[in-house]
This record gives structure tokens, sequence and C-alpha cells, in this order.
């Protein structure tokens, strides 16, 4: 069974990348909005849990949770009725054959070294990080409302340097999860975004906190070629288009 939630204890969720961004998104809205919406998954005790964010769903196990095959069927019926545009699952609740309309993608996970110095790290104007990231041609309204408020909150940061651009999308259980990591095509091989990340991730660990990002397997060779140390890997589904 999988039931709508109308108050949440994030406390149930084990310390895994998917609870981390689950709660993440539990402590910057709660459950008061359509947009943001958390699902107990379990028959008889919670086993597990989902979290709907505009277009994406997440789901992962609460700590201590086990899946069945039946469990697993349901979770795909509901994605299936979500239709999101992207899924991030824990392993153990994924189909082994995937979901109908959706690319399977692999997804490693490296820790960040810290660099020597925070030295031209700027916070950069949350419109230039975006444009850096998507480009004009997008529609920055819903991103840049979500990101204030995670920036008001104190539950994102965004850093620069040079022309590059990241975002740290939270800070859950001592790590920093990185994303948006970007440079204008023009700037590439300069090395700032490599700066950047060391120097985040310098002022991230002067605060008793690590940083990690996930890649794609189009960017892991990058992440690699910095010798950065692969911490873990999954799988994510993104909708065919």
């Amino acid at each position: 069974m999988i039931r709508l939630l109308d108050s949440f204890d994030p406390e149930c969720l084990r310390d895994s990348h998917c609870s981390r961004v689950i709660r993440a998104h539990f402590e910057a809205y709660g459950t008061a909005y359509d947009f943001c919406r958390f699902y107990e998954i379990g028959y008889r005790k919670r086993i597990g849990v989902a979290a709907v964010f505009n277009s994406s769903v997440i789901v992962d196990l609460v700590d201590g949770g086990h899946a069945s095959a039946e469990i697993r069927r349901e979770i795909a019926e509901f994605i299936d009725f979500q239709r999101p545009d992207g899924v991030e699952i824990a392993p153990e609740l994924a189909l082994k054959r995937g979901y109908s309309g959706y690319i399977r993608e692999a997804r490693t996970f490296f820790e960040i070294p810290a660099g020597e110095s925070a030295e031209g790290i700027i916070e950069p104007d949350p419109e230039a990080v975006f444009r850096t990231v998507y480009g004009d041609d997008c529609d920055y309204g819903l991103w840049l409302t979500d990101t204030v408020r995670r920036k008001n909150l104190g539950k994102l940061r965004l850093y620069g340097f040079e022309t590059s651009v990241l975002t740290v999308r939270f800070m859950l259980g001592g790590k920093a999860y990185i994303t948006d990591v970007a440079t204008p095509e023009a700037d590439r091989g300069k090395g700032y975004a490599r700066a950047l990340l060391g120097g985040a991730a310098k002022i991230l660990g002067d605060e008793g906190v690590s940083a990690y990002l996930a890649s794609r397997e189009s960017s892991a060779g990058y992440y690699r070629s910095l010798g950065y140390k692969e911490i873990g890997a999954d799988t994510v589904f993104s909708a065919k288009k």
C-alpha cells in the first residue's frame, strides 16, 4: 500500500543519498504544498517513503526496511501513475527490468577533495547560475523560486569561481550534495570548475561537512581524470522524450 502522508517525521529515514533528497524536500516545504508530497510505502508497517517534487519521484527504504516483490511492483505502478520526468530510487526497490517509458542511466557518486584555498570563491547571482547551467532559452521561474526559498532558509548555497558555478543543493548528516556544476563553453579547459569544486569543498570542510556529487556516465570520466574517489553508484530513470 502507498498512502499519502499529511504528517511526516524524517527521522525514520536511513542515511543514504535518496533519503537525504527526501529530507531536503521536507525541510524546505513540509507537507503543506501540492507540488511536494510524501507517501508511506508498506503493509502493516512502513518500509519506505516516496517523495513527489514537481516532476520528480524519489523513493527509498526507511531504516531497517525490506521490500518484497509485491512492494516493488506497487512502486512501479505508482511511478506509472505519477509519470514524472525523473525517478531516483533505492537499488533495493527498483525493478531490474526498469520502467516502461523510461531510460535507465548509471550514476556514480564522487567525493570532492578540499582544495588548498578558497580564494576567489564568490556567491553568484541565482539568475547567473541558472543561465550558465541551462542557457538563455529556458524559463527559470520555478527554479529561481525554489532556489531562493532554500537559500533563504539556509538549506542551499551558490558558489562561483571566474565563470564557473555550482549549487550546494543540501547539507545534511555532515554531507553536502553538489549539483549544477557548469562552465560556459568558451571557458572550458581553463581549470575553473576544478578550482571551484576544491574551493567549495574547503569551505564546507572547514565547517565539518564533506562534499560529494553524482555524475552520469557522460561526465564521470572528467571526475575520474581529476582523481576523485568513487564512493557509490546507482541507477536513475529519465522519461523518454
